[in-house]
């Protein structure tokens, strides 16, 4: 990072200018280096390989004024994935033809990739034009009008230079300004990127990197993360065209420097990224147009080349409607990367043929990390990523949610994965709330939302769940809130299937008896014999009073087996006929109230009771005498204190 010229004030200090960033593209050989040099006199063939063998291999820089860099990219075949780190942010492109070659291979690849990243502004020049006579300036000039046919610059203007005699070099530089000045600003989708296309050390500074800002604005201080792989860091100072600056915005062309971070842990390829938002990502669903001219169909499941921002990697693609995409096709697909990368709504990507190395098509994300593909989600897979290219919000927003885990999300994770303006998300889902197409949710302090879509896919399986259990258990009241989670946990997000329960009876799907959940169509309903056990054993308890049988006696008395009794004893407690006292010990309810009662009058006349006196107020053995002090305790009717015990504020507030 090299420090400012003192003649140079901080662009800080003086009114910012919008940024500009143009990038040329062309064959190898066809003078864009030079081009670049005479607009703007500065070699960017910066290694000793491109100055020994005369071509570009590595992008290069150079200003053209305070506020327009130029980045020239390679025209070579091999070096194609630096050509796309090189344009991958670019506003307007310089498409460069040779006058004394014309069109050539990859003249037609670097439109084709333009085109796929929808780069929409661009000058188109022949250079050299001191190399060719006129009649064959003129069948370069159509043939090269034939290529653009059918493209964002057709019927565009075609610039004649020489860096040699220097025509038309005055006039290209004053066309690029005015084209510059009709480009409308760039959208900015308000959420931190900056793709890393230069990274590199500096004496006394430590590590840079460079790269044009997507989105956002990071200031001097900030904290980062360099994705993928999440490391946290701090910017400890920014330069833009060679100023300190204390700020940087979409558009910039920024150098920024990172404090504590080596140099071998961030290359080309990554992304610098406001942090907590993202994550590395293996899965992608996407829109692939395939290019007309594309050599082959792309197979189900063929190995790719992936090209993102500044970074390239290795995938392979799934196409769930057909066993192909042809040439001039378009699809969603499932890429399957094999190393993670960093990438979000909306990127741009081009696919090229993994060797040959030949440009296949492009795209654009629509989910990343998405559900893994299966053949029984291929209606949702559609129907999803379809919403996400919606034009409206509220679409964007419903196919933001996945439907497979209900996940849920917060306001900034659904901003980047809809790019809608703050503010328009903020009114959206405010008034989708309002409609309950949206509901929200407080989680470990902070506010999460669900969509309505989540809330019915739960509450499906928790109707499933519900039958099943009613068909199993016909006498029970149905499942607790805590049971009918643990039955789903696994399979979605506890708070989704919470609030399913909720919406459950909101729309009447679901009733609740006693804090238990059943299906509203259902009514608990026991076999007549069932039912003539149900009631024995009841009354068993009932006339037992503060004395009553064991498990293993009830079992003895009313012939019942271990399960049988488990299933009657939970049937009692849940309709309140029966308090448990400990494993093998239960109490009728109606007992509860003449227990109260005994010891109310009890404590009139004493202040503290011992276990004899227990056992001769209740008629009871220590068998009973000491489970039941036990639960008094513990439910507020008594407090212990050594051997004795004293009125609870149970037994104190009746008394009073």
């Amino acid at each position: 990072m090299s420090p400012p010229s003192a003649l140079r004030p901080p662009l800080s200090a003086v009114a910012p200018l919008r940024q500009f960033i143009i990038g040329t593209a062309g064959h190898i050989d066809h003078g864009k280096t030079a081009l670049v040099k005479a607009l703007t006199g500065v070699d960017t063939d910066r290694l000793p390989e491109e100055k020994a063998r005369g071509i570009t291999i590595d992008i290069g820089f150079a200003h053209l004024s305070e506020n327009i860099t130029i980045i020239d990219v390679p025209g070579h075949e091999r070096l194609i994935k630096n050509m796309v780190a090189g344009v991958s942010t670019i506003d307007l492109v310089l498409f460069v033809v040779a006058a004394d070659d014309g069109v050539m291979p990859q003249s037609r690849e670097h439109l084709d990739i333009i085109n796929l990243l929808q780069i929409r502004h661009g000058l188109v020049v022949i250079t050299k034009t001191d190399l060719a006579d006129p009649e064959w300036l003129l069948l370069v000039e159509e043939d090269l009008r034939n290529l653009l046919r059918d493209t964002p610059f057709a019927g565009s203007e075609i610039y004649h230079t020489s860096t040699v005699s220097g025509e038309g070099i005055s006039q290209l530089r004053e066309a690029l300004l005015q084209k510059l000045a009709d480009i409308p600003p760039r959208q900015d989708m308000e959420v931190f990127r900056q793709p890393v296309d230069r990274a590199f050390s500096v004496k006394g500074f430590g590590t840079v990197i460079t790269g044009t800002v997507l989105s956002g604005m990071l200031k001097t201080g900030d904290e980062v993360e360099i994705q993928p792989g999440g490391v946290r860091t701090r910017v400890r100072g920014l330069q833009s065209h060679d100023r300190e600056v204390a700020e940087v915005r979409a558009g910039y062309r920024a150098a920024v420097n990172l404090a504590g971070i080596d140099l071998e842990n961030v290359q080309r390829g990554m992304v610098l990224t406001a942090p907590e938002l993202f994550a590395p990502v293996s899965l992608i669903n996407a829109r692939l147009s395939l290019l007309a001219s594309a050599p082959l169909p792309l197979k189900n499941n063929q190995r790719i080349r992936f090209h993102i921002h500044t970074g390239e990697a290795f995938a392979r693609v799934l196409i769930p409607d057909a066993p192909q995409l042809a040439p001039g096709e378009s699809g969603y697909v499932q890429l399957r990367l094999e190393q993670p990368v960093h990438a979000a709504f909306q990127d741009r990507f081009i696919v090229r043929q993994y060797s040959p190395q030949r440009t296949l098509g492009g795209g654009v994300v629509l989910q990343t990390e998405p559900f893994r593909y299966r053949k029984k989600y291929q209606a949702l897979f559609r129907k999803t990523l379809a919403q996400l290219e919606s034009d409206t919000p509220a679409g964007r927003i419903s196919g933001a949610f996945d439907l497979i885990a209900a996940e849920p999300l917060k306001l900034w994770q659904l901003k980047t994965r809809t790019n809608l303006p703050l503010q328009e998300l903020q009114r959206t889902v405010k008034a989708l709330i309002q409609e309950e197409q949206l509901f929200s949710a407080g989680i470990s302090g902070k506010t999460y939302y669900f969509s309505r879509a989540q809330l019915q896919a739960c509450l499906e399986r928790i109707v499933t769940a519900l039958e099943k259990y009613h068909r199993e258990f016909p006498g029970r009241a149905g499942l607790s809130e805590a049971e009918a989670i643990s039955r789903l946990e696994k399979v979605f997000h506890p708070e989704a299937l919470r609030k399913a329960l909720e919406y459950g009876l909101r729309t009447k799907i679901l009733a609740r008896d006693h804090q238990q959940y059943r299906h509203a169509s259902f009514t608990p309903q026991l076999s007549a014999k069932d039912s003539e056990k149900y009631q024995a054993t009841a009354a068993l308890y009932r006339e037992a009073k503060f004395a009553p049988p064991t498990v293993k006696e009830i079992l003895a008395q009313l012939s019942l087996t271990p399960k049988e009794f488990k299933e009657l004893s939970r049937l009692l407690r849940e309709a309140g006929q029966l308090v448990y006292i400990d494993e093998t010990l239960m109490l009728h309810s109606s007992t509860l109230p003449e227990l109260q009662a005994l010891l109310q009058d009890f404590f009139r006349d004493k202040r503290e009771i011992t276990v004899a006196e227990f056992k001769e107020l209740t008629g009871t053995t220590r068998k009973h005498a000491i489970p039941l002090l036990t639960y008094l305790d513990t439910n507020g009717y008594t407090e212990r204190d050594g051997d004795v015990r004293r009125p609870g504020p149970k037994i104190m507030v009746n008394t009073s």
